[in-house]
């Protein structure tokens, strides 16, 4: 007997809120930037006219036939370039307010507001600077005619060429602090695209940081927040262009993490969802079964396990594999409830019973679980509903009676697991509706009106 789909809980589902980590990241690195320089000289404020001569100048002397081939003027052009980028930001701090920035950069030539999503947007426009606030605090920036459209991206080059340059290496230990503070800019940056939705240049920026460690002086060091968010764009983008390369990458970022223990199962988690995106399902299971070596109680990853074997169709070593699982963790009702899951799948009536008991042993260790009892729940239903259906088209009376008198048993034990799935369920509201709908079908096919109009209007409420 084929019993349908039942429902599956939420295998894993994570995505990072970001855009808070890593701006609380900054925002602590440049609030201590600030800091260092209260009771030293006032701070200056960079000139945009001053900056654009300086880049006319840098510009001939890495033309410069002698120039070209000192460390220093590649040095210099790097800082030159750090200090295109922070024109305008030499005092802003994500979610600082108007008043602040006005205190800094005086008044702005023009506002501009509008309402979205119940929010009130600001942007306040200056002659080379746009800074958008969000219900009174920053969000974000972006240029007006800007010096040079990607400042960071020639500071790494002029740092490059500064370093080739330095046989001795006499430079060094000064490259590599304006290269950390580099890094703090292109963080900086690859956020502030992250809030204007520019997810490519987002992960450029991600991505320079991760380059820049590659670098001889950051020999050893890795950045495994970076490496994080670099997979989770990486992914976003994906999902937005099927663009199957970038799911490769978003694995191997997810795998260089695994490689060093970070993020526990969970990154594992991540590379088995990039590994299904990709359509390879049998890399994504070899993925789980290394979290499952690893982690063997974590309940996503049996979760995950269990699942996956039911894309695949492979029925057979799915069981097999949950029966492992029970036994090793017989105290574990998630375990008891895939292997239910499992089991179902086998249509044969044999299977549906051991799947009842599965899903009876789940419940009895954890009465609290609303999909245990709605899957059970559900199997009745299904199974009345069958014998419903073969009364209908039985010819012979005495069989007829015998169907009828089937299904409504299996009708009534489904009600009052049904009413306790319904109870329970307080996360799930499209799961909670068609449990209410199947049992406003139970109570119409055994005429209990009242309860037909309660389920019925609980739907309407819903």
């Amino acid at each position: 007997m084929f019993i349908g789909k039942v429902y599956i809980f939420d295998t894993y589902k994570t995505r990072l809120n970001m855009k808070k980590f890593l701006t609380l990241a900054i925002m602590a690195a440049t609030i201590m930037s600030l800091s260092a320089q209260e009771g030293a000289a006032p701070v200056v404020l960079l000139n945009y006219s001053t900056l654009q001569r300086k880049v006319e100048k840098s510009n001939e002397q890495i033309q410069h036939d002698k120039k070209k081939t000192k460390s220093k003027t590649w040095e210099k052009r790097g800082e030159l370039f750090q200090d295109v980028f922070l024109f305008g930001l030499e005092q802003v701090v994500e979610g600082m307010s108007p008043q602040t920035l006005r205190l800094f950069y005086q008044d702005p030539d023009s506002v501009m507001t509008e309402t979205k999503n119940g929010n009130l947007n600001e942007k306040y426009v200056y002659d080379h600077m746009i800074y958008t606030f969000v219900n009174g605090a920053l969000q974000d920036y972006e240029r007006i005619d800007p010096i040079h459209p990607a400042p960071l991206e020639e500071a790494i080059e002029a740092y490059q060429k500064a370093l080739e340059l330095d046989e001795k290496g006499k430079r060094a230990d000064k490259i590599k602090e304006n290269l950390i503070e580099l890094k703090n800019q292109l963080k900086r940056q690859g956020v502030n695209y992250y809030y204007k939705e520019n997810y490519d240049e987002a992960l450029e920026s991600f991505e320079n940081v991760l380059n820049i460690n590659k670098m001889d002086l950051f020999e050893g060091e890795m950045d495994t927040l970076m490496i994080q968010y670099s997979g989770i764009i990486a992914r976003e983008i994906a999902n937005k262009t099927d663009d199957k390369a970038l799911y490769r990458k978003a694995i191997d970022y997810y795998q260089q993490l695994a490689e060093v223990d970070f993020g526990g199962p969970n990154t594992y988690l991540q590379i088995k969802m990039d590994q299904m995106a990709i359509g390879d399902t049998l890399a994504a299971l070899e993925t789980l079964k290394e979290a499952y070596e690893k982690w063997p109680d974590t309940v996503n990853v049996i979760a995950n396990i269990a699942d996956t074997y039911i894309q695949m169709k492979n029925i057979d070593e799915g069981i097999e594999f949950m029966e492992q699982v029970v036994e090793k963790s017989p105290d574990i009702p998630e375990a008891y409830y895939w292997q239910g899951r499992m089991l179902i799948n086998k249509e044969d009536v044999e299977y549906i019973d051991r799947a009842l008991e599965s899903y009876k042993k789940a419940g009895e260790l954890d009465p609290s679980l609303y999909y245990i009892w709605y899957d059970m729940g559900y199997i009745y239903y299904l199974q009345g509903a069958d014998f419903y259906d073969r009364a209908n088209v039985e010819e012979d009376e005495a069989t007829r009676d015998r169907l009828n008198e089937l299904g409504k048993e299996k009708y009534d034990q489904a009600i009052p697991i049904l009413e306790k799935a319904y109870e329970l369920n307080d996360e799930n509201p499209t799961v909670k509706y068609e449990t209410l709908d199947i049992l406003q079908r139970i109570y119409y096919k055994e005429q209990m009106m009242d309860e037909y109009e309660r389920v019925k209007a609980l739907k309407q409420n819903l």
